[in-house]
């Protein structure tokens, strides 16, 4: 990766039109950046230019020329996002003009924090009003990102000045921070052509990542999948771009007419496309109040889409403030957390304000408890405050995704928070909650389980779906094992959810029902009737009879013979030998053979067969049975 001194950087210009902008640029780089023939004959520039040029100490470095008109600002908005620092220019025969200022508040809220000033054209005009025209643009930079640093008197056609700028530019770059070479790919498209035998070619500021020669990325919007055929960096094929750096870049698998300026090329997944987007949003002082609904354009990286203001704290932004926000676009474009964007007023076009992404894709109910809060923690970006404010959105358990999502976090570091503080629990299966949400589900589990064995002293738990329906209905499994799983007193054995401490128990009257109903299924052979009829028989209340049933079955006491039917395990065993040394004898007998051998009618006879069937005693051979083995 490139060092601090051969890393890329990119300057930008700014400046009101007919400041001199292109001219300085020509001077810098050799390079007339006004390309269209348009551009030419009325002698200003209407699109981005680009060139590069290389500083005393020999770093390389590139240049971006905006047009200064009004009527071009969104093409010099499409350029901000690529500039390292800027070289704001005011022509000293005509002093801070109004593009001037509006180029000053773009940078602003844009996030752009380095550069410096140049003023131009310093042989039209008496020396003597030097100093004055100095003074005036120091008071008009007082309170921006440019107020103390350097500004520097040039004439770009005699020369006078460039090299001492070209000095402080050198100067500058130490102490430019670098952009992140390591990151996901994304190349904000700004311009699209095709040259012949090669293809479609697209150029842009690479913001980050690095893009190398047969990678393959995506088109976003638009989910297209390209190759790179080839790459170019300050007019050289290379055969890798690293972020930083001005690159254009050969498509295959893409017609010119597919691509255009806003949107991005990234790695495959690494950013979307959205419709919505959460923000922190500051008015300019000059702005009208900003009501609900306000229809505007919204400027991000190179792409321009309108969209509506929505305030989550007041009916109408007033001008000079700022105000969580959401954005409804009427179309999507290429945005993550942190992006800066820009909004100008749909009609008369003026620049009103700008911002920070803090949430992208969701929207928010003005009314949502404690959104505010939660909004300022976001836009704060403390991952750990992050990750808690979501956990107190909800008292169920979430997995790390829900978390992800909510956040913005990525899912790196939100496994390492939840994985190493003590005030949340996580997993299993990936969930996560608050030690203090989590108690209070624990101690409704355990009393429900309390009240549970005290009315089922005879069962070993209870089923977890039978316990989701009674206690949280709404539950998915794995949140319900979350909560067993960080409750001490809680145990699962097998499908059972029970206290640890508990056994099952036989206490009065239980004990004696049992049996009596025990007594009752022996005396009934292997004729026994249905479990209604031997309840009105017997003693035993309604609500024990189920769970003496099943606790029969679990000690191997009854063996059920159909629904409702139940046989001893004495009876069993004995009708089962009596089969067994029937077949011994006689290898295949027919049901009705074996009908005889049990002394009980063909209904009995049959479910008896069947029972032995299923437990590979024997085997039904057509009307047949023989032993299996």
């Amino acid at each position: 990766m490139p060092d601090i001194d051969s890393r890329p950087v990119i300057f930008g210009t700014a400046g009101h039109i007919d400041h001199g902008k292109t001219t300085l640029t020509q001077r810098l780089t050799g390079v007339n950046t006004d390309r269209l023939p348009e551009e030419r004959s009325r002698g200003i520039s209407i699109d981005l230019g680009f060139a590069h040029f290389d500083l005393p100490s020999g770093r390389h470095a590139a240049l971006i020329d905006v047009p200064g008109h009004e009527k071009f600002i969104r093409n010099m908005v499409a350029g901000v996002h690529g500039m390292d620092a800027v070289l704001l220019v005011v022509a000293a025969d005509e002093g801070v003009m109004p593009q001037t200022r509006e180029h000053l508040d773009i940078l602003t809220l844009l996030g752009v924090k380095n550069g410096l000033t140049v003023i131009t054209k310093a042989d039209f005009v008496e020396s003597e009003w030097l100093p004055i025209v100095d003074d005036t643009v120091q008071e008009a930079l007082s309170g921006s990102f440019l107020a103390q640093t350097p500004r520097i008197f040039v004439d770009s056609l005699t020369g006078r000045g460039i090299d001492d700028l070209l000095s402080t530019l050198d100067e500058l770059v130490g102490q430019l921070p670098s952009r992140n070479a390591r990151g996901p790919v994304r190349l904000p498209v700004d311009r699209v052509f095709s040259v012949k035998g090669f293809g479609t070619v697209v150029t842009g500021t690479l913001v980050s990542g690095t893009i190398r020669a047969d990678m393959s990325l995506e088109v976003v919007p638009g989910n297209q999948t390209v190759r790179v055929r080839g790459l170019e960096v300050h007019g050289s094929k290379v055969g890798q771009a690293v972020a930083g750096q001005r690159v254009a870049v050969n498509l295959s698998g893409l017609d010119k007419e597919m691509i255009r300026r806003g949107q991005v090329l990234s790695e495959m997944g690494s950013i979307n496309a959205h419709d919505v987007l959460v923000t922190e949003l500051t008015l300019l002082s000059t702005s009208p109040a900003l009501p609900q609904r306000t229809r505007v354009h919204v400027h991000l990286g190179t792409a321009e889409v309108t969209g509506r203001i929505y305030s989550y704290e007041q009916d109408e932004i007033d001008a000079g403030s700022s105000s969580f926000a959401e954005i409804r676009l009427e179309g999507s474009l290429p945005a993550e957390r942190g992006d800066r964007f820009l909004i100008r007023s749909y009609s008369p076009v003026t620049t009103i304000g700008g911002g920070r992404v803090i949430e992208v894709g969701r929207h928010h109910k003005r009314k949502e408890a404690g959104l505010v809060n939660f909004l300022h923690l976001v836009a704060q970006g403390v991952p750990e405050d992050l990750v808690r404010a979501v956990l107190r959105k909800t008292d169920l358990p979430q997995s790390i995704g829900d978390i992800v999502n909510e956040s913005g976090l990525v899912t790196r570091d939100v496994e390492e928070i939840c994985a190493n503080r003590p005030d949340i629990y996580y997993g299993p299966d990936r969930l996560v909650l608050g030690t203090q949400q989590l108690l209070p589900w624990s101690q409704q589990l355990v009393e429900f389980l309390q009240e549970y064995h005290q009315s089922h002293p005879l069962r070993h738990g209870i089923e977890r779906e039978r316990l989701r329906d009674a206690l949280w209905p709404r539950w998915s499994m794995p949140q319900i094992l979350f909560v067993v799983a960080h409750s001490p007193e809680v145990r699962v054995t097998g499908e059972w959810m029970h206290l640890a401490a508990f056994s099952p128990m036989t206490p009065e009257p239980w004990k004696s029902e049992l049996e009596a109903l025990y007594s009752a299924i022996v005396d009934n052979a292997l004729r026994p009737i249905g479990l209604e009829q031997l309840q009105d028989q017997l003693p035993i209340a309604a609500d024990h009879l189920f769970d003496i049933v099943e606790f029969l079955v679990q000690q191997g006491r009854i063996v059920r013979l159909d629904e409702g039917l139940y046989i001893a395990d004495r009876v069993f065993k004995e009708a089962k030998q009596r089969v067994i040394d029937a077949l011994s004898q006689k290898s295949a007998q027919s049901t009705s053979q074996l009908r005889e051998v049990l002394e009980t009618n063909r209904r009995y006879a049959v479910l008896f067969l069947e029972l032995l069937d299923a437990l590979h005693i024997t085997r039904r051979v057509g009307d047949n049975r023989t032993l299996v083995g």
